[in-house]
């Protein structure tokens, strides 16, 4: 409808689908049956038709959100990531009696992290989108709420995820600090004209960011609330989690190295 909105229509499309989930959840009689998951589908078929037709257009939106053909394709393999789980979620809620409607909304806020992670062009709403995918990865991580091992996962992967952002939100003040915006073509600009032995204070900033990226996708050494976490949450959740989310990071990562000096 807009062009200063394009960029931005996939990630309508998910949270509105999320939203709608929410409310047929909030209105649905105790036993009662609804097609929530259905939903879920067509907000997801609704952000894989607007990557499509974003594609090879370069849409900006309010100067922070790019739909590049690179984030497209992360968007893409997100949204197939996404069916799969609500397609293979089913016998799941079921069987364990877990709240659909919470569960489906939860999902969704998670891939508009993701999506929004793809896309973003500085760091301030990277973090915004990373901590969007993490919450929502967190209680999927315990919903299982009668069962001590989730409840015992969740807790932990939130304690090691909070401790990780600090980190990485630290790095981005290190960024800014020497650079003086946390956008990241000017900050990759103003990192390529210094050099990083003559100033340790991008090494830090670089190092920071690592970690806080090294935790999320958990990469060695970083990697030690996995097993915990994977083992607590449901099985369909794992799949999640270890598919979409190390996508998403893997999928930002690349573009945030070569911006921020490759």
């Amino acid at each position: 409808f807009n062009s200063a909105f394009d960029a931005v229509v996939p990630m309508v499309c998910v949270a509105l689908a999320g939203l709608f989930a929410l409310l047929a959840e909030a209105f649905r009689a105790k036993g009662e049956r609804m097609p929530i998951g259905g939903l879920a589908v067509i907000g997801l078929l609704g952000a894989g038709v607007a990557s499509v037709l974003l594609w090879d257009r370069n849409a900006s939106s309010f100067g922070v959100v790019t739909a590049d053909n690179f984030s497209l394709f992360v968007n893409l393999v997100l949204v197939v990531v996404g069916l799969l789980t609500v397609l293979f979620s089913s016998q799941t809620l079921e069987r364990d009696g877990l709240p659909v409607g919470e569960y489906y909304a939860l999902v969704l806020f998670g891939l508009v992290g993701m999506m929004l992670m793809a896309q973003a062009t500085d760091l301030l709403l990277i973090f915004l989108a990373l901590e969007t995918m993490s919450i929502a990865v967190y209680v999927l991580t315990g919903l299982r709420r009668d069962q001590t091992n989730a409840t015992e996962a969740a807790f932990k992967y939130f304690l090691l995820g909070a401790f990780a952002s600090s980190f990485f939100l630290y790095g981005i003040a290190f960024i800014y600090g020497v650079t003086g915006t946390t956008h990241l073509e000017p900050a990759g600009a103003a990192i390529a004209a210094q050099s990083m032995a003559a100033n340790p204070m991008l090494l830090i900033a670089v190092g920071l960011l690592i970690v806080g990226f090294g935790f999320k996708i958990a990469a060695v050494p970083f990697h030690m609330w996995s097993p915990d976490a994977y083992e607590g949450a449901p099985t369909v959740v794992t799949g999640f989690m270890s598919a979409a989310r190390t996508a998403a990071i893997t999928g930002g990562d690349p573009a945030l190295a070569a911006q921020v000096g490759g």
